[in-house]
């Protein structure tokens, strides 16, 4: 086996300005031009760098990151956004761009907004704006020829087919009218909750035999299949059932492609289904990907009013977290 590796250097520096009576300058129908101390990443390159900020007559407050040091162009990324007070990221702008000595406009806040937030954005009359920057270095690349002697079974292998095979088998689980043979010690290791269970209940019953009663024998198959192999086949048509499953077993990994699998079937007809399931089973990643989802499609006009109020009297929280994401990002700057 042949490989390359590449490689690139980068330095990275957080600036944080607090501008103080800062009411006075948004207020004021004079121009006002401030600049803040130098600053550098402590690359090689020995960048320095300032922010400049203008505050005049019209809208907005202006900021601009200024490159002082001499140099003809520099790969960067950085983010502007204002602290609040609780000094939590607000306004967020985002950047990945090559810069050259000189100055140019990044980040605009508008004055009346931040005059009409005052206790969140202004606290004690203080605007605080911070910088995220990175500064990448030239990239190294190498290479390395690896000869591997690959063995014909590995450990998936293995377990698959002992999972198809289920030689060796010392428990017996009956769900439903379906009966599954297991080895003890492989779901005890990949489920604390099945560890707990068989360790309390076959102490009990001095036997080999578990029930499990809330579970489908069709699902409890596909958390065995997953158990065995970490695969799923036909996922995507029960991945909202054995996401119950996932939550309940803690099968941490399993509950993860549950929810990419409902990523990417989720539309404006299952939407307001997903959401509360999602939800319900503490599956945040999914329920913020819904979220903007929702948000995206209520900015564009696809949703029904009506669907939406249905939606809103069954899960007013849920939909309060919509419609609150939704405001938000009507005020990004």
């Amino acid at each position: 086996m042949e490989r390359g590796y590449t490689t690139i250097d980068e330095n990275n520096i957080v600036y944080e300005w607090k501008i103080d009576k800062i009411n006075f300058f948004l207020n004021s129908k004079i121009n006002f031009t401030h600049n803040s101390s130098e600053f550098s990443s402590g690359s090689i390159f020995k960048d320095t760098w300032r922010i400049k900020s203008v505050f005049d007559s019209r809208e907005n407050a202006d900021f601009y990151l200024c490159l002082t040091s001499d140099h003809h162009e520099l790969n960067v990324k950085f983010s502007f956004y204002v602290l609040d007070n609780k000094k939590e990221k607000i306004c967020i702008k985002e950047y990945q761009e090559s810069v050259s000595k000189g100055e140019r406009m990044y980040y605009a806040l508008i004055k009346k907004v931040l005059l009409a937030n005052e206790d969140k954005y202004l606290p004690d009359n203080t605007l605080t704006v911070c910088l995220d920057l990175t500064v990448y270095g030239t990239s190294i690349t190498t290479s390395t020829k690896l000869e591997l002697n690959i063995p014909k079974h590995l450990m998936g292998h293995d377990y698959t087919e002992l999972y198809n095979s289920r030689i060796g088998s010392d428990t017996i689980i009956n769900v439903g009218d379906t009966t599954f043979e297991t080895h003890r010690s492989i779901l005890m290791a990949r489920s604390s909750v099945l560890a707990a269970m068989f360790s309390h209940e076959m102490i009990e019953k001095k036997d080999n035999k578990i029930s499990i009663p809330d579970i489908t024998p069709e699902i409890f198959e596909k958390v065995l299949e997953y158990i065995y192999t970490d695969k799923v086949t036909g996922l995507d048509e029960i991945a909202d059932d054995l996401l119950e499953a996932a939550d309940k077993y803690q099968l941490l990994s399993l509950k993860n492609i549950c929810q990419e699998s409902l990523s990417k079937t989720l539309n404006l007809e299952n939407a307001f289904k997903l959401m509360p399931l999602a939800d319900r089973y503490s599956a945040e990643p999914l329920v913020k990907f819904i979220t903007d989802f929702l948000v995206k499609n209520i900015k564009k006009n696809n949703i029904d009013i009506q669907d939406f109020e249905n939606f809103k009297k069954s899960h007013s929280s849920l939909a309060f977290k919509v419609l609150e994401k939704y405001s938000f990002s009507k005020n990004e700057y």
